[in-house]
């Protein structure tokens, strides 16, 4: 007999050939499912008519169109209302098909914010403060303003967006959502590289999707990844661009803003968070991402934090080659970064790719390798490597691709692989005591290295995503890793918990 997962892994597969047509319930919005029947599409798909099977772009626009036409659209709930989420409200406010139904955020007005971008009037949300609460606002039509995702349970929900930047609150939310039934697209990858594994491995469980998103730099290099395996290229290194000075790995929160040049009108309209921009410009949020990427792909950082050189994207490709044919490399099939900041600390590079993601690739086939060149890609001086790059990502403008893929495909932007790739170890920023807390990613006292994860284990050192709010009991040197036995972790902890099943 099949297993479970044997079949259910068949009918995905079944389900995402066949373009107009559900083939049970279990893969449409609940809402539709709970619909009237007569609005979807025959056993007779228009792409017969047309000659073709549609593109997956169109066949999801389709199923969108498919579910506003029934009245039935993809209700999607919002935890974490900041820039991120608000972008991802404004976003999904503006896609037929889909429809963000409830926030939940501490912050009301943030909430309330990221409600109005979704279109929705001050007088069509309500304020719930429990279950119940939610439950019987939303039933009565209202978009749900509520301060914590648990407040939620009840309520019709399709998918949620998890976007608070906080690894053991995004952690908590994600779970209680996969075992609710519904689909979870992982904007907080804090979590996720300290336990997405274990998420996506309850998700798979219960039949439900993990995904990271598209339009972060994780999901944007894994959308460029998952084309280049498709047409049979060799990826030598995955990575992405950052800004990085030599006086930013130190940088504090209440120094971020300062260094990025923004203005007190431009942090309050967008209401950004001090720590998160502290935590790209210090590099702890590349790792982080990388991180995620060595995650979904399985492939590893060459030495702990990677290489990260100066360079301008036509370097790409001689850079990340092997050492013994004039890269930095020991291995090929690796992470890494490229910083758009000149090595004399000041310039910023001409033609750089600071804030794109790119792959270096190969083939074993000539003929492939003379093409990648003949068809413009820039290539090394020897021509056996070039490289592919995407300019841009657009954060949450598309994270409704993600969503969309989720619940009407039944597929991921990325989830992780069954055990972790690689762990971003947490570091001491300046000289630790006993007593002082450690105050996650962006903060003034701890940054983030990636490394292989054997290596957390076998030196048992503290993965970031468990140094929020909890104090050394020993000396620690600035520049140093954190040992596992300096903190006492809460037994609460679901981060632990999770890590340890």
């Amino acid at each position: 007999m099949l297993s479970r997962d044997v079949l259910r892994t068949f009918r995905r597969i079944v389900d995402t050939r066949r373009d107009e047509v559900w083939l049970d319930k279990d893969r449409m919005p609940s809402s539709l499912a709970a619909g009237d029947a007569s609005k979807l599409p025959g056993e007779v798909p228009a792409w017969r008519a047309r000659g073709g099977r549609p593109r997956v772009n169109a066949l999801v626009r389709q199923r969108l169109e498919q579910c506003a036409a029934s009245g039935a659209p993809v209700r999607v709930a919002l935890v974490g209302a900041g820039r991120f989420g608000t972008s991802v409200a404004a976003q999904v406010g503006q896609v037929r098909g889909l429809r963000l139904v409830a926030v939940a955020d501490p912050n009301a007005t943030n909430g309330a914010e990221a409600l109005r971008a979704a279109g929705w009037s001050d007088d069509q949300m309500a304020r719930a403060d429990s279950v119940p609460e939610a439950s019987q606002r939303g039933a009565a039509g209202a978009a749900v303003l509520a301060p914590r995702a648990a407040d939620l349970a009840a309520l019709p929900i399709d998918v949620v967006v998890e976007a608070t930047g906080q690894p053991e609150i995004g952690a908590r939310t994600a779970l209680d959502a996969i075992r609710l039934g519904r689909h979870v697209v992982m904007v907080t990858v804090e979590a996720d590289v300290t336990c997405g594994w274990a998420l996506a491995r309850e998700a798979r469980r219960q039949g439900v999707v993990y995904s990271l998103t598209a339009g972060d730099q994780p999901g944007s290099i894994m959308e460029l990844y998952d084309w280049a395996l498709t047409v049979g290229l060799e990826v030598v290194a995955a990575g992405r661009g950052t800004r990085r000075y030599p006086a930013d790995r130190a940088g504090v929160p209440d120094e971020a803003f300062a260094r990025y040049g923004y203005g007190d009108e431009l942090v309050q309209r967008r209401r950004l968070n001090p720590q998160m921009y502290n935590a790209f410009r210090d590099g702890t949020k590349a790792q982080i991402e990388m991180c995620a990427v060595a995650n979904l792909t399985g492939l590893p950082p060459d030495v702990r934090g990677m290489h990260e050189p100066s360079t301008t994207l036509p370097e790409l490709p001689r850079l990340f080659a092997l050492e013994e044919d004039g890269g930095l490399l020991s291995k090929t099939g690796v992470v890494d970064l490229a910083n758009a900041v000149a090595p004399d600390g000041t310039t910023l590079l001409a033609n750089n790719i600071e804030i794109g993601v790119w792959l270096v690739v190969t083939s074993r086939q000539p003929l492939v390798r003379e093409d990648l060149g003949f068809y413009g890609l820039p290539t090394d001086p020897s021509r056996q490597r070039a490289v592919l790059h995407r300019p841009f990502h657009l954060c949450g403008l598309e994270t409704p691709w993600t969503i969309a893929q989720a619940v009407l495909l039944g597929a991921a932007t990325g989830t992780p692989l069954e055990r972790p790739t690689a762990e971003v170890l947490a570091v001491a920023k300046r000289d630790l005591g006993p007593g002082d807390v450690l105050d996650g990613a962006g903060g003034a006292n701890v940054s983030g290295l990636v490394d292989s994860a054997g290596v957390l284990t076998r030196d048992q050192l503290l993965p970031l995503g468990l140094a929020y709010g909890v104090a050394v009991d020993r000396p620690v040197r600035a520049g140093e890793p954190i040992p596992s036995a300096a903190v006492r972790m809460s037994p609460d902890s679901l981060l632990a918990q999770l890590r340890g099943a």
